[in-house]
């Protein structure tokens, strides 16, 4: 349950037997539930400032080294697909050292080469640079939600103070290398952050992740540095059998093996297709936007509007992906399974239409700006119905399938981006990706969870 307006102070209700919360207060951040939720959507969000920091400079960046239509998005290309080798490096660390110190890691490390990239002079250091600062986009292993909108944020954000150090006299090539340092700095000290200051489990630290529920409760007296409250909802657990040492619980080793019985299962593939289909899309859109709109020229807008109306893209995350959770929970408490694959079709057919529509758009920019935002809040809604499926496809290697699901997120983003480098400059890519994300809607009706399909015939 999520409590808005809860005391801060006073504590969460918390599962005896695994020592989780069962309830969520965004106005509190102690450790080491809330702390953590906060970090969580902090960091990735983070994260986005570096990892696409260089998208909404792109028309400064093109008009300073020179740029082909197909090298800016060469570089869009090989951002988004080297995350994808990152990532299948980064799950089994999150599983080996915790996910804090991973993210910390990452973070940090992401935080130099987009530092680095303020020095670049030439079309081929561009894109070297931007394939280490793929490393940020592995941050969505250890981290999700709400830090999506780190995309919009950073559109805005970027586009807005390369905009101002232009105005205030630097010339345009010195505007956007010194934005570059605002996403470097950050990212590095949110990874500082990450590491000193939150936790990543029930216990606090990963490795004390198998200590019984009132060791458990002991340390988080110790980090809020408060007596225990027998009024707390939270309070220590002196029940005998709870007391009782409750191991964490069994996650499947991420070996060859267990990658292979997980595709072995239809429904994975599926579902890697179709999250291609939302979050491939979702960050491939992301890269493209801004010089998109800059570039047409019917539009006479600037470096910086055209970043600012790229945004909207990103911020939708503010609510599209919860809301497509929410759906799906909706649809299931209604209709069992079938709701959630029933939601799963309708959003990305949506998404898919109004993909397809918005070319037809670009006559009125207050056209265009409407349909932008219903393809965005369905596309990001799509992320949200498809994880509310993954943990019914097979709980037991539920950890497995969710990176793999991640996984087909980040290769269609580096496909659909290769669209965008075909029609440079061009809606042609939206029309395209419209028509197959209309098509992939339609696998809903091929997706098997626990027994049932969205479409079933009785036999007479």
């Amino acid at each position: 349950m999520i409590k808005l307006f809860d005391k801060p102070s006073k504590e969460l209700s918390v599962n005896p037997d695994d020592q989780k919360a069962t309830e969520i207060n965004l106005i509190q951040g102690k450790r080491p539930y809330m702390r953590a939720f906060h970090f969580s959507w902090l960091s990735f969000n983070i994260a986005f400032t570096g990892w696409f920091a260089i998208a909404p400079l792109l028309p400064y960046i093109k008009e300073d080294l020179k740029l082909t239509p197909e090298q800016a998005e060469d570089g869009n290309i090989v951002n988004v697909a080297s995350a994808v080798f990152f990532r299948f490096l980064v799950g089994p660390l999150c599983d080996r050292f915790g996910p804090k110190r991973v993210m910390a890691l990452l973070l940090i490390l992401g935080s130099i080469p987009v530092g680095l990239s303020a020095l670049v002079r030439t079309p081929v250091g561009l894109i070297v640079v931007r394939f280490f600062i793929g490393i940020l986009g592995a941050t969505f292993v250890p981290l999700g939600g709400w830090g999506n909108m780190g995309a919009g944020i950073t559109t805005i954000f970027l586009a807005l103070i390369a905009a101002g150090f232009h105005s205030a006299g630097l010339s345009s090539s010195l505007s956007w290398r010194v934005s570059l340092v605002i996403p470097a700095v950050l990212c590095f000290t949110v990874g500082l952050c990450d590491y000193f200051f939150t936790d990543d489990c029930p216990q606090g630290d990963w490795f004390k992740r198998d200590l019984s529920p009132k060791q458990t409760a002991e340390i988080h007296i110790a980090n809020n540095e408060k007596k225990p409250n027998t009024d707390d909802a939270n309070k220590v657990v002196t029940d005998t059998d709870s007391e009782k040492n409750v191991p964490a619980p069994t996650v499947p080793k991420r070996d060859l093996k267990t990658f292979l019985l997980a595709l072995k299962d239809p429904n994975v593939i599926l579902l890697m297709i179709m999250y291609s289909c939302c979050f491939g899309v979702e960050l491939a859109v992301d890269g493209a936007l801004t010089l998109f709109f800059y570039e047409q020229k019917k539009f006479n807008l600037s470096k910086k509007d055209a970043g600012l109306i790229a945004s909207l893209f990103g911020l939708m995350n503010l609510f599209s992906r919860a809301t497509g959770g929410f759906l799906s929970d909706f649809a299931n408490e209604k209709m069992g399974i079938r709701g959630r694959l029933l939601v799963q079709f309708i959003i990305f057919f949506l998404e898919g239409l109004f993909l397809f529509i918005f070319p037809y758009t670009l006559n009125s920019l207050a056209e265009a700006i409407v349909i932008l935002i219903l393809f965005s809040y369905f596309t990001q809604a799509g992320c949200g119905t498809s994880f509310g499926i993954v943990p019914f496809v097979n709980p037991e290697l539920m950890g497995v399938i969710s990176g793999l699901v991640g996984g087909g997120g980040s290769i269609g983003g580096a496909v659909f981006a290769a669209v965008f480098k075909k029609f440079p400059a061009s809606s042609t890519p939206f029309t395209i990706l419209g028509i197959v994300v209309m098509v992939v809607s339609f696998t809903s009706f091929l997706l098997k969870i626990e027994g049932r399909r969205l479409l079933e015939f009785r036999k007479k």
